[in-house]
């Protein structure tokens, strides 16, 4: 006994990643390596300014937006815009001293509090920073974080 026939599938295949993507001591991110990226705080401000934009409900809200908003309500670590921004002034001065947008975002977003932690989480950083400046960094970051 057959089952139903099913219709031939209409959409593309999608390319298998090239493989060279790690984030490790050596942090290859493939063709996203130059990519801005935002921590989850940062992605939290995007989205309220348009949901302002777009008044209190939104009329069409997809599911992806609905989750991520859910997502950045719960684990963005603050809250208030200005502080936002000072977070991401410090963490932008990394981008200068030889760290990735992935590995700023990633310090924004995690708030660790030692640079053993930071490097355990974020291995790239292992070379990059001493500790004195990572710890500087994150005391800087934690000090936000409790106001």
């Amino acid at each position: 006994m057959a089952g139903p026939t099913l219709p031939p599938t209409l959409s593309r295949r999608r390319p298998h990643p090239s493989g060279d993507e790690q984030a490790t001591t050596n942090l290859r991110l493939g063709d996203m390596d130059n990519t801005p990226a935002l921590s989850v705080a940062e992605c939290k401000v995007l989205l309220d300014q348009l949901a302002s934009r777009q008044g209190a409900r939104p009329t069409s809200q997809s599911d992806v937006y609905v989750k991520t908003r859910e997502y950045v309500d719960v684990f963005a670590r603050f809250k208030d815009p200005k502080t936002v921004t000072q977070v991401d002034a410090i963490t932008a001065g990394l981008l200068n001293r030889g760290l990735g947008h992935y590995e700023r975002a990633q310090l924004a977003t995690l708030c660790c509090d030692t640079p053993d932690e930071a490097r355990t989480l974020i291995p790239s950083l292992e070379t990059k920073l001493s500790d004195d400046e990572l710890q500087d960094i994150l005391n800087d970051i934690t000090n936000l974080r409790d106001l």
